[in-house]
C-alpha cells in the first residue's frame, strides 16, 4: 500500500520536490525542441538536464529559481520570435527609418465586383420583356444586370529607400558613352500571399451562408511599371501646373555604380530581370527603377508602381457608343491597382545639391505651390511699390471681373489683362488712368507699357517692320492706330495673342508685334493676376500679415480658414459682386461654390481643384493606393 500513489498524491509528491518552477523547465524545453528543433542544441538540453535533475533539487529547493534563470537565458535562442533574426551575414545593416515598409493591401474591396454586362443591359435593351409565368429578373437582359465576378486578390509588401541621383556613364547615340545624371530608388517586394472569398454556413445553418475572407499562398508574377510624375510648373507662364511623365528605364551601365553605393554584397534586379520568373510564398527580392533625362528643376513629385497586386476594376470606356451586336468586354477599360509615393526635394537645378529626395504626402506639393502663390501675391505690393487694390478701386474693377474663363490651358489667360487695359482705355484722361495704372502695376509696369507702344507704333528695321505690318493688319491695326489708341489698341492686340492655340505660338505673335518687348506681356498678366488676389483676399477678410509672416505652407494653413470659414455676410458680398446677367451669379447655390470663385480669384481656374486636393489628407500620409484609367487625364 505504501508503494502505490493515487495520482492526485503522485502529483502533490512531485510538486512538493520540484517546487513551483520544478517542472515548468522541462516544459519549456520540451516546447522549444518542438517548436524551434534546429535551434536547440544538445549542449543546452545537458545543461538544462544537469541543472533541473530529480538528484540535486530535493536536497537544494533554494536553488531552483535561480536555476530557471539561468536556463531561460540559455534557451532563449532557441525560441524568440522569427522577427528578431537579423539580416543574412554580409548585407550592409541599414539604420532605422531607412526603408519604409508599406504592407500590403488587404482590403476585400476588389475581392467581389458588381456590374452589369453593358453590352447586353444597354446593347441588346430591345431584348427586354415582361414574363407572366417566372421571375421579372429570368429574362436575358435582365440577368446581365449586378452580375458578381468574385477573384482571388494578391498583394505584395512593398519597402523602399527614398530616391537618389547618380552621374553615371550610358550609351549615347554616336555609340560613345555619355556622363548623364541618372534618378533611381531602391526597393524590396515580398510576396506575402492573398486574400479570397468563401461561403461558409452562418451560425451552423446550412440553409444561410455568408461570406468569409481565406487567406492562400502562391507563387506571383511581379511586372514592375514604374512612372515618375510631377505637376511643378517649372518655368514662367506654365500656371499653377504643368504634367510631366517619365517612364522607368532599362540602364544597363547604372547597375553596378548603384550596386556599389547601396550594397555591393546584395544583388539588385532591374525591370526585365525582375518579371523573369514567379516569386514563391515568402520569397523577397530586391530591385531598382532607374529614370533618365527627368527635368532637374522639379522638387515635388509622385512615383507611382504598378504591378504589386493583381486587383483590377473596369468601367464603361467614356464616350463609346454601344451597338447591339457588339461582344462583352468591346467597351469596357480596365485598370490595375496602383501605389501611389509621394516625394520632395529642397534643392535646385545647379549641381552639387542634394542626391537624396525627402518622403512628402499627398497634396504637399499642392499646399506648397499654393502658399508660394500667397507670399508671392501678398509681397507684390512692397516689389512692385504699387497699391493694386487701390488702383483697382479707382479703374472701378472688382476682382469679379478679372476671373480667367473657365477650360483654359495650362498657361494663365490673358483675359484678365484685356479687361484691364480697355477699362483704363475708357476713363477720362482728366482723370489720369496713367496715374490709376501706376497704383496697379508700379513704375515698372507704366514702363514695360510705355515700351509695348513703343515697339508696336515705333521705328523698327525693316525685316520687323514687314512682320509687324502683317500682324497688325490681320486684326484690323496699323502702327499709326496704336499710336492714337495706345491702351484700346494693346487691349486689341492681348485679346489676339489670347486666341492663339498654345503659348508657344502666342509667343511668337507677340515677338512679330513687339519684338524682344513682348516678354512683358506675360509679366502685366501676373501682376493682373496677383492685384486680383489681393482684392479677393480682401473680399473674404483674409489675415495678410499672418499670410506673409512664415513659409508657403504656413501661409496656406493662414488663408485656410478664411477660405472655408466664410460666414453668410460675406458669402452675399462675393455673390452679389457678380452683375445681374452674369452667368455665375446664377450658379451659386451654396457655400462651396462661394469658396470655388474665392479661389478662383487666389489661384485662377484651377485653384478649387488644387486646394481640395491640398486638404484632402493631413500631413503624414505617405502613400496611397489609387486606380488610375488610361483615358484619364494626366495628373490633377
Amino acid at each position: 500500500m505504501g508503494a502505490v500513489q493515487d495520482a492526485p498524491a503522485r502529483n502533490a509528491a512531485s510538486t512538493s520536490r520540484h517546487g513551483l518552477f520544478g517542472r515548468g523547465v522541462p516544459m519549456i524545453t520540451m516546447l522549444a525542441q518542438r517548436e524551434r528543433p534546429e535551434r536547440l542544441t544538445g549542449v543546452m538540453a545537458r545543461i538544462a538536464a544537469l541543472l533541473f535533475s530529480d538528484s540535486t533539487a530535493p536536497r537544494r529547493p533554494e536553488l531552483v529559481l535561480p536555476r530557471v534563470a539561468i536556463a531561460m537565458l540559455l534557451l532563449w535562442p532557441a525560441f524568440a520570435p522569427r522577427a528578431a533574426a537579423a539580416e543574412p551575414a554580409g548585407f550592409r545593416r541599414l539604420g532605422p527609418g531607412a526603408l519604409t515598409v508599406i504592407p500590403a493591401d488587404k482590403t476585400t474591396d476588389d475581392a467581389l465586383q458588381r456590374a452589369d454586362v453593358v453590352e447586353i443591359t444597354q446593347g441588346k435593351a430591345g431584348l427586354a420583356w415582361t414574363p407572366q409565368m417566372a421571375p421579372a429578373n429570368a429574362t436575358f437582359v435582365e440577368r446581365g444586370r449586378g452580375r458578381e465576378y468574385p477573384r482571388d486578390i494578391w498583394c505584395l509588401e512593398f519597402a523602399f529607400k527614398p530616391p537618389r541621383m547618380l552621374d553615371v556613364d550610358v550609351p549615347a547615340a554616336d555609340l560613345k558613352m555619355q556622363r548623364k545624371q541618372i534618378w533611381y530608388l531602391v526597393y524590396r517586394v515580398k510576396n506575402v500571399g492573398g486574400r479570397r472569398l468563401v461561403t461558409a454556413p452562418a451560425d451552423g445553418v446550412a440553409e444561410k451562408v455568408v461570406r468569409q475572407t481565406e487567406a492562400f499562398e502562391a507563387p506571383v508574377r511581379f511586372l514592375p511599371h514604374f512612372v515618375l510624375e510631377s505637376l511643378e510648373p517649372v518655368q514662367d507662364g506654365e500656371g499653377l501646373s504643368s504634367y510631366r511623365g517619365y517612364l522607368d528605364r532599362l540602364v544597363p551601365s547604372a547597375m553596378e555604380a548603384i550596386r556599389k553605393r547601396e550594397d555591393p554584397n546584395r544583388r539588385f534586379l532591374d525591370s526585365v530581370e525582375m518579371s523573369a520568373s514567379d516569386m514563391q510564398p515568402g520569397e523577397e527580392r530586391w530591385g531598382v527603377a532607374i529614370w533618365e533625362d527627368i527635368d532637374p528643376r522639379i522638387d515635388f513629385f509622385s512615383i507611382y508602381v504598378r504591378g504589386l497586386t493583381n486587383a483590377v476594376r473596369w468601367r464603361p470606356r467614356p464616350g463609346s457608343v454601344i451597338q447591339p451586336n457588339d461582344p462583352p468586354g468591346a467597351h469596357i477599360e480596365e485598370t490595375l491597382e496602383s501605389l501611389r509615393l509621394d516625394f520632395w526635394r529642397p534643392g535646385d537645378d545647379r549641381p552639387g545639391g542634394d542626391t537624396e529626395m525627402r518622403i512628402g504626402f499627398a497634396g504637399m506639393f499642392e499646399r506648397m505651390a499654393l502658399g508660394g502663390r500667397l507670399l508671392s501675391t501678398v509681397g507684390w505690393p512692397r516689389y512692385a511699390k504699387s497699391q493694386p487694390v487701390a488702383g483697382l478701386d479707382a479703374l472701378g474693377i472688382s476682382w469679379t471681373d478679372l476671373l480667367e474663363p473657365e477650360g483654359g490651358g495650362a498657361a494663365s489667360s490673358l483675359i484678365p489683362l484685356e479687361v484691364l487695359l480697355k477699362k483704363a482705355a475708357a476713363v477720362d484722361a482728366a482723370r489720369d488712368p496713367i496715374a490709376m495704372l501706376r497704383l496697379v502695376f508700379g513704375d515698372l509696369g507704366v514702363a514695360s507699357i510705355e515700351e509695348l507702344v513703343a515697339a508696336a507704333a515705333g521705328p523698327v528695321d525693316a525685316a520687323h517692320q514687314a512682320r509687324r505690318q502683317t500682324a497688325l493688319a490681320a486684326i484690323g491695326l496699323t502702327p499709326e492706330a496704336v499710336a492714337r489708341e495706345p491702351l484700346a489698341s494693346l487691349a486689341t492686340i492681348v485679346r489676339a495673342l489670347e486666341s492663339k492655340p498654345d503659348l508657344a505660338a502666342q509667343r511668337a505673335a507677340a515677338a512679330d508685334i513687339f519684338g524682344a518687348a513682348g516678354r512683358r506681356i506675360p509679366w502685366l498678366a501676373d501682376a493682373v493676376a496677383k492685384a486680383r488676389g489681393l482684392a479677393t483676399l480682401r473680399a473674404v477678410d483674409a489675415d495678410l500679415t499672418a499670410i506673409a509672416g512664415g513659409d508657403a505652407r504656413a501661409a496656406f494653413d493662414a488663408v485656410r480658414p478664411a477660405i472655408q470659414g466664410l460666414d453668410e455676410e460675406g458669402r452675399t458680398r462675393i455673390r452679389e459682386s457678380f452683375p445681374v446677367d452674369d452667368a455665375r451669379r446664377t450658379r451659386i447655390a451654396g457655400p462651396q461654390d462661394v469658396a470655388d470663385l474665392a479661389l478662383e480669384g487666389l489661384f485662377g481656374p484651377r485653384g478649387p481643384r488644387l486646394f481640395a486636393t491640398a486638404v484632402a489628407k493631413e500631413e503624414g500620409v505617405d502613400y496611397g493606393w489609387v486606380f488610375r484609367y488610361e483615358t484619364d487625364a494626366a495628373g490633377l
